[in-house]
């Protein structure tokens, strides 16, 4: 009887579970791609504004809003849109077939580079919508009730409607919207000034990059591959990009932070201002002594994953240095290799899972069978070292630990190297594994590796309990309306 009590305990708490953990999450997302000065931001859940630094991810829901002094930009996979000078706006709505911006105030400029037949991209103003009809270059003035809205098309058309007034603007023309109740309109010629040349300066020409011939332009963030690093072609993997601005000893989801942002949870925010794409789509592997980024299969619309590691319980980490209490329990992760499957947390969506999971690998090498697994992407132990009940280097038994480590512990000539991250990382990472066995793979040799920083951990990081309990009482409201003033009410607040 008690069983039963508590097996129905557990069914009436999963159905009232909030329905956005059974939706799919959006796979489209934007990321801020540049501020000069301040960027203020308020996401859903969100009680107020922070402040934003570059690569911090933006979905639907989502608002930004620079002050007097301030410009900005972002980037939802190929196109660019800037943030002039006090401008405030929301994303209403960012899939994979709708882009709709809310511009309550100020001034945008958008350079759409990508429109299929199926997509929609809207910009709704004060005094109406205007749907963009073609890929170009737009700007949009919101106005205000004593200035007029004006819609410049550079290139490509657009359509406005509101206030009886629907009309099409098309390229070199700039409509000048004007009234409250009943609207006018005049047509004038388009013309650029400083704001647009500013816009243009820090722009990227698509037909100079490499990058769209090995990602999808629709991987948000793909456009700074090429100017820091360089692509190759290796037999495991096929194209590989290798970041070359990098010092030695680098590895990947170091340096940076972690962000709550609704719907995922935690989100990395990377420091390198190539850092998006590399963290939040395909694998990372290692590649004769350096890391290399695997894209994996060409997907025409990537999804995105607030990171793609592996989070290690506090039991396996063993910290050299004292913490305090008031710092809460350390965090550790690593990087997944290609072929090791990623499990969201923050969904049970069934359509949305197995996109987000793979990595679309087409040549993935199977674990050996010998040991626990130098699987995809990892580099096999040298024979000569001694076992740590994992089957850490060749002749070892094998069969402790199923989680597919490879050679994490290994005292033999690769001690050197020896780190979770330099080899295979876990299929099931240590959390399907029991404490006794994750301790004799790693816990021996956790000093060493934290030393060398191959497994990141912080104090305050993630908690992978408390995020599902946030999901499960938090539902995200991408309509409230954030408070007014800014970041001028909350100063020294960071995203």
């Amino acid at each position: 009887m008690r069983f039963l009590a508590k097996t129905l305990l557990v069914f009436a708490f999963l159905s009232c579970a909030p329905a956005f953990a059974q939706e799919e999450p959006p796979a489209r997302v934007g990321r801020v791609s540049l501020v000069s000065g301040t960027l203020a931001f308020y996401g859903p859940g969100d009680t107020d504004w922070s402040s934003a630094k570059v690569n911090l991810p933006v979905a639907a829901g989502a608002w930004l809003m620079t002050d007097p002094q301030s410009r900005a930009e972002m980037r939802v996979g190929a196109d660019s849109i800037n943030l002039s000078n006090d401008t405030q706006l929301n994303f209403a709505e960012l899939r994979d077939q709708v882009m709709q911006i809310g511009l309550t105030q100020g001034r945008i400029d958008l350079h759409l580079r990508r429109l299929k037949k199926d997509q929609r991209a809207q910009i709704d103003v004060p005094r109406g919508g205007l749907w963009l009809l073609q890929p170009g270059v737009y700007d949009i003035d919101s106005g205000h009730p004593d200035q007029p809205t004006r819609i410049t098309v550079f290139e490509g058309s657009a359509r406005f409607a509101g206030g009886g007034i629907d009309t099409l603007v098309n390229a070199g023309e700039m409509l000048v919207v004007s009234g409250s109740d009943t609207l006018s309109a005049a047509v004038e010629r388009a013309a650029p000034d400083e704001f647009v040349r500013w816009c243009r300066s820090h722009d990227y020409d698509e037909k100079r990059l490499a990058a769209p011939h090995h990602v999808s332009p629709a991987m948000t963030g793909y456009e700074e591959l090429d100017a820091y690093g360089e692509w190759a072609t290796v037999p495991t993997y096929g194209e590989v990009w290798f970041p070359t601005s990098v010092p030695g000893g680098w590895v990947p989801y170091r340096e940076g932070r972690w962000v709550w942002i609704e719907p995922w949870g935690w989100n990395w925010v990377d420091d390198e201002p190539w850092g998006f794409a590399p963290c939040h789509y395909g694998r990372w592997a290692r590649l004769d002594d350096r890391w290399a980024w695997v894209p994996g299969e060409f997907a025409p619309e990537p999804v995105y994953a607030p990171a793609l590691v592996a989070f290690i319980p506090t039991p396996a980490i063993a910290v050299p240095v004292p913490i305090p209490v008031a710092a809460g329990p350390p965090v550790g992760w690593f990087p997944l290799a290609p072929g090791e499957v990623y499990w969201p947390a923050y969904t049970r969506n069934l359509t949305y899972i197995p996109n987000a999971a793979a990595d679309r690998q087409p040549a993935i090498r199977k674990p050996s069978r010998g040991n626990c697994g130098a699987g995809a992407g990892s580099r096999r132990v040298r024979p000569g070292g001694t076992g740590s009940g994992c089957g850490a280097a060749a002749g070892t038994s094998p069969g402790r630990c199923r989680h597919n480590t490879a050679g994490s512990a290994t005292t033999g000539r690769d001690g050197a190297n020896r780190s979770i991250a330099d080899f295979s990382t876990c299929i099931a990472p240590l959390r399907a594994c029991n404490a006794a066995c994750c301790q004799r793979c790693h816990g021996a040799d956790t000093a060493a590796i934290l030393e060398r920083r191959s497994v990141q951990t912080h104090s305050a990081g993630p908690d992978a309990s408390a995020g599902r309990a946030k999901f499960l009482t938090a539902r995200p409201s991408a309509a409230r309306q954030p408070p007014a003033g800014g970041l001028a009410e909350t100063p020294g607040n960071t995203a």
